[in-house]
């Protein structure tokens, strides 16, 4: 799928069942998320759709360890040279050095679905990798055009949303919840009751779009469903 503008400067890149970014920074580009192992493929065919090259992708923010979103971050370091960008609780795993959790479904039809099809087999093994910088709730990344970084936990220990703040806000909200078929909770949580708490938390923000791990971006009064869905 080819890359789709979501904001000013900002692509969403669908690799099947799970999305990845690109910020457009000058002439760098920052890179969220990675998909799976093999959509570095992808990735980087739609950089080069854009008109620009692998190595124009400086730095690489991945929102949490899960193999849907770290899987092909080994695969795109070593093809672009960029520096990786993590939580540290959710970067040790990337590095091999702490083992996956576990999530547990979420209630609902869906999800259980979802969790039998795409998660209940899976090995959850992630592809080490290097991450050079640790990021922490309130950090403001020097790149991307002023990336903030929000702890969003619950979904992983150490899972991060990003506000992209300038044209009035866009909310990365990673797989705090998802939207696929509508706002519903993710496929599965490490801590579902924290989860509950970084969505009401996440609720509070305002902004004039709001994108995902899984499903299509909200903008305008449809990014206001968001708020109004997982207000406490």
């Amino acid at each position: 799928m080819p890359a789709k503008l979501i904001f000013p400067g900002v692509y969403a890149l669908g690799l099947g069942p799970v999305n990845a970014f690109l910020i457009e920074d000058g002439s760098a580009l920052t890179l969220i998320d990675t998909g799976y192992g093999k959509d570095d493929v992808k990735i980087l065919a739609a950089v080069q759709a854009l008109g620009r090259s692998p190595s124009d992708i400086k730095n690489i923010v991945v929102t949490h360890c899960h193999p849907d979103h770290a899987g092909g971050l080994a695969a795109l370091k070593k093809q672009t040279g960029a520096s990786a960008w993590m939580s540290l609780a959710d970067a040790e795993v990337v590095r091999g050095k702490v083992a996956i959790n576990r999530s547990t479904p979420s209630r609902g039809l869906m999800q259980q679905i979802m969790y039998r099809l795409f998660i209940a087999g899976s090995s959850g093994i992630v592809d080490k990798a290097g991450i050079e910088h640790e990021i922490a709730d309130g950090d403001v990344l020097p790149f991307g055009g002023g990336l903030r970084a929000i702890a969003a936990p619950g979904h992983s220990a150490g899972q991060m949303a990003f506000m992209l703040e300038r044209d009035g806000g866009l909310l990365f909200a990673a797989d705090a919840c998802s939207n696929m078929g509508g706002l519903s909770l993710s496929i599965v949580y490490d801590d579902h009751a924290q989860g509950r708490r970084t969505l009401a938390a996440l609720a509070k923000l305002m902004f004039a779009a709001v994108c995902f791990g899984h499903g299509p971006a909200l903008s305008g009064a449809n990014a206001r469903k968001f708020n109004q869905k997982w207000e406490a």
